[in-house]
């Protein structure tokens, strides 16, 4: 939208009613094959790109680009002098100097969004835009979501499991599911398995990991919590790469400092998964920001790395995916919309949890106590997660001591799906847009639906009907 209003005050300098009217209804149309080729259009479909009006026919995505990138500047180079202000041409040459570098730097970036999401098309073939991420949740996202996420056109990841060991396994599964799926993209001989996995640095076993990787071969591995920062994260990339050359490596941060950090380093990942502090599970504890201001000052910094990024936080809809498209991102990771899939390793106290949940900017908080009274101890001291309150947050708050909450905690537990809910004890991690889950469906149905009403808004705001 901003090339659009740096057309329209371009064309407004010009002179000769009709001639306006002609430019703008040409650039209006290039417009069009702009936001339908840059968010809507599937990766399968870009190499014919037929134009809606007589004006102008594209054929080739490229062309396309090329044509909006010289139509700006054909503007700038037209100007003339009015009849009514013979001096006004280098007045508004000079403007249009301006306004040309500016719609140059906007192209540039726009184009370099589209480059990236080609680019992830191309390393994972299977895939449809726009690209949705199943995030790799510990333990609930096991190998039946994660295919099913894939199997839909996206890229599902497998969660870290309770043991390192678990990871293998999980894999292995992975691969039973692909093979009886039927689906030709997704049993090329010799190819990657499809779909990724998560680890989690800071309490990770290298080793074993590696072993993993190296026997499955998974089309990604996604990398979260290192304790201590970057050079943790270079040791397991290395080593991973080691073990699987054709896996890409993916590197949830959650500031800009780690994101600088990352493509400074002497292992950069393929991608950076930028998550918003509106995130589910652990995040940053204390200075997260959300993806909308996030992602875009990352790309500012970032540009030139040549390293695509993932919107994560907060994503449930398609409404969200073309927010996150709009201010640079190349796909998106839900996490918490899966958790109320059918496909999701989850109880199902937890699930009804997430389904009845709202207003989730009051109702979650970052808080390790929920950590604590599990037992876990030990995540480096930037992280926490985000969780839906219930009655051991509301105790603390109100003085009870800790020993108290741990023994109501483990009684609740003992109970089964009473555990969960406004009257629970136990750890209900999910993310601020609670509000917005209100079923559980098939994780495929959920990747569909996103995908179809991103396409929509897309259409919408373009002034494009079916």
């Amino acid at each position: 939208m901003t090339l659009r209003l740096l057309m329209c005050d371009l064309i407004e300098q010009q002179a000769g009613v009709d001639r306006d009217r002609l430019l703008q209804q040409h650039r209006e149309a290039l417009m069009v094959h702009a936001e339908a080729v840059l968010n809507a259009v599937p990766y399968s479909s870009r190499s014919e790109i037929f134009d809606m009006t007589p004006l102008c026919f594209v054929p080739a995505f490229r062309m396309a680009e090329a044509v909006l990138v010289k139509d700006i500047t054909s503007i700038t180079l037209t100007s003339t002098p009015t009849a009514e202000n013979p001096s006004s041409a280098s007045l508004v040459q000079r403007r249009n100097i301006v306004n040309h570098a500016k719609g140059a730097s906007i192209m540039q970036d726009k184009l370099q969004s589209v480059g990236f999401r080609e680019r992830l098309a191309a390393a994972y073939p299977w895939t449809r835009a726009p690209l949705i991420v199943g995030a790799p949740m510990r333990v609930m996202a096991g190998p039946e979501l994660a295919v099913a996420v894939s199997r839909a056109g996206g890229i599902g990841f497998i969660g870290p499991g309770l043991k390192p060991e678990t990871t293998a396994v999980d894999l292995e599964a992975a691969k039973d599911l692909i093979a009886a799926s039927g689906i030709p993209q997704l049993q090329q001989p010799g190819s990657v398995l499809p779909v990724g996995v998560g680890f989690q640095i800071w309490n990770g076993d290298l080793d074993v990991s590696a072993a993993a990787v190296s026997q499955h071969r998974p089309a990604a591995v996604w990398l979260f919590a290192p304790r201590n920062g970057q050079p943790d994260v270079d040791a397991w990339t290395r080593r991973l790469r080691e073990a699987s050359p054709e896996t890409k490596v993916w590197l949830q941060i959650g500031t800009l400092q780690e994101a600088l950090d990352a493509v400074r380093s002497a292992s950069p990942p393929d991608v950076l998964v930028v998550q918003g502090a509106e995130a589910g599970g652990h995040g940053r504890a204390t200075d997260g920001v959300g993806f909308i201001t996030l992602l875009p000052e990352i790309a500012d910094a970032t540009r030139g790395s040549g390293i695509p990024l993932i919107a994560a936080g907060g994503v449930a809809d398609g409404r969200g995916v073309v927010a996150a498209l709009g201010v640079g991102a190349a796909g998106v990771a839900m996490g918490t919309r899966f958790l109320a899939s059918r496909e999701a390793r989850i109880k199902k106290g937890y699930q009804d949890e997430v389904v009845r949940a709202s207003n989730g900017g009051a109702n979650t908080l970052r808080t390790h106590l929920y950590n604590h009274l599990r037992g876990t101890f030990g995540w480096p001291e930037q992280f926490s997660p985000r969780t839906i309150i219930n009655q051991s947050w509301v105790e603390q708050q109100a003085g009870v001591p800790f020993e108290e909450l741990k023994k109501r905690h483990d009684e609740a537990v003992g109970k089964g799906d009473a555990a969960w809910g406004p009257q629970g004890r136990t750890a209900t991690y999910a993310g601020a847009n609670v509000g917005l889950i209100r079923s559980v469906v098939a994780a495929g149905e959920i990747v569909e639906a996103t995908r179809n009403e991103a396409a929509e808004i897309v259409r919408a705001l373009s002034g494009v009907s079916d």
